[in-house]
């Protein structure tokens, strides 16, 4: 999960509602929920729009989307097909990926939908593995399931077909990939089952994580908005700078700037407020006094360059002719766990537990029963 697929969190974080509709604040109800929880549904392969896919496991078929129509070994299907819970080789364009799960497939306008239901721990398995590197020490990964656990959890349905999506929108979920990285992912969550990380009033933390916080992470509150759900905190970090750069046309500052503040606004007239991270969390387009979230500029300014040229909120913006210079370090919002950061404190000795404390100083690690 990285700045890309924060959208639907910050409207949760500052309306005190989840991406579905559910409530999230001190009066919901999803975190109660959420603790019998035992399966996760996830929308898979909808970067790939599937138009034909073999699938392979507990029995053998061609799926094809004929408009929207299910066609299953040449013959149309009225309904969705529902595949039982098992061990599927998927394969289609460009695209080869296993699942342990359930299966559930139909066609919509020339697509295949397809849907995976994991039980919860075999689904933190594959994230953890997923979005993490394959020499990630063993305590990062542990403190990465718990916070994959505690994020799924708490973060409600996101999508009209599933709870969560395969990308970064939600969390990265590639499906079975490097054998010993993913059996070390396994041991992980096993290690951790039943695990997450609990706000002072009970709730599951809306544990956030991204790839590197540059030195520093980002504080919860000037980053998403009030209240704060995910039990972080701006601490200073042993990350590694992580340095970036981009030359982008001024017009495209200009351009990000004006859908952020939602008027008309000027590169020349920005003015940039930073955290104690050095991320930037306001701007100002001083010739009109609006405003945006310097996530919102963010997230604008990477739609508009493309898909991870601009990795952070923590970069430095100049102007020169017709082009913008951005300077930054780190990679994605910078809230919550830093992947980078934890790997590097874990090879100096440091537990999953002292890991979580570290990035998740108001919230504390309990079971899923735990009231």
């Amino acid at each position: 999960m990285n700045a890309a697929g924060v959208a639907v969190l910050i409207a949760a974080l500052v309306a005190g509602t989840a991406p579905g509709g559910q409530r999230t604040g001190a009066r919901s109800s999803p975190s109660v929920r959420a603790s019998v929880d035992t399966q996760v549904d996830v929308r898979i392969l909808s970067k790939h729009r599937p138009v034909r896919l073999r699938l392979d496991g507990p029995r053998s078929l061609e799926v094809v989307a004929s408009a929207s129509t299910l066609v299953v070994d040449g013959r149309s299907q009225p309904q969705a097909l529902r595949l039982d819970s098992g061990r599927w080789r998927v394969r289609g364009r460009g695209l080869d990926r296993r699942y342990e799960a359930a299966l559930s497939l139909e066609a919509r306008d020339g697509e295949l939908i397809v849907v995976a239901t994991f039980a919860l721990e075999d689904y933190i398995a594959a994230v953890t593995a997923s979005e993490t590197e394959v020499d990630t020490p063993f305590e990062a990964l542990r403190a990465q399931a718990i916070t994959a656990r505690s994020y799924v959890l708490a973060s409600g349905k996101r999508h009209d077909e599933a709870r969560a999506c395969d990308l970064t929108h939600c969390q990265v979920l590639r499906g079975e990939g490097f054998a010993r990285h993913l059996l070390r992912a396994r041991d992980a969550a096993r290690s951790t089952e039943g695990i997450v990380l609990r706000l002072p009033g009970g709730a599951i933390a809306l544990a956030p994580f991204h790839a590197s916080c540059g030195g520093h992470t980002a504080d919860p509150v000037a980053v998403f908005g009030a209240p704060d759900l995910s039990g972080a905190a701006a601490v200073p970090d042993r990350c590694p700078a992580s340095p970036w750069r981009a030359v982008v046309p001024r017009a495209l500052v200009t351009a990000a700037a004006s859908d952020a503040t939602g008027g008309p606004a000027r590169a020349e007239d920005l003015l940039l407020d930073r955290d104690s991270s050095g991320a930037i969390v306001r701007v100002v387009d001083r010739a009109s006094g609006r405003m945006a979230r310097g996530d919102a500029f963010f997230r604008a300014l990477g739609a508009r360059a493309g898909w991870d040229r601009i990795r952070s909120a923590r970069f430095s913006l100049t102007l020169g002719g017709d082009q913008a210079l951005l300077e930054g370090q780190g990679h994605g919002h910078g809230v919550g766990l830093c992947q980078a950061g934890a790997a590097l404190l874990a090879r100096q000795g440091w537990t999953a537990e002292q890991l979580l404390a570290h990035y998740f100083p108001r919230a504390l690690p309990g079971k899923l029963h735990d009231k």
